[in-house]
């Protein structure tokens, strides 16, 4: 999950959604990654991401599970999160995850991540 709105690290969100316990998507206007982000369900695992190198790499700032699905007052769909205490970032394979929203199974991450990633996780 991506948390930088237009890629602009200044405008992040983590931080904020780490003190509430919650993870959003408001970019409404993208259909297929809202569609994406009401597939997650409770239990899910969900990784905070940003691009860094272009078709290479990304960085992960932090992790959490989904405890629970909720509506704010404009019934916009959230999660209700319970994010791991870990601070450190790491930077893994892209993945080809380009959008905020990019789902993929533990198959592919499984294919994909390095061992540096499950220490990362682990922690």
């Amino acid at each position: 999950m991506g948390f930088c709105p237009g890629a602009y690290f200044n405008e992040r969100l983590d931080t904020e959604w780490k003190e509430k316990g919650i993870c959003r998507f408001d970019y409404h206007e993208s259909e297929h990654q809202v569609e994406r982000f009401n597939s997650i369900c409770k239990g899910d695992l969900v990784i905070l991401k940003k691009r860094e190198q272009f078709g290479k790499t990304m960085k992960l700032y932090g992790f959490g599970r989904v405890s629970g699905i909720a509506y704010d007052n404009d019934q916009v769909r959230y999660l209700e999160m319970d994010w791991s205490d870990q601070e450190d970032t790491i930077e893994v394979p892209l993945m080809g995850c380009n959008s905020t929203v990019d789902i993929r199974t533990i198959e592919a991450v499984e294919s994909e991540m390095t061992e540096e990633f499950y220490t990362w996780l682990k922690t």
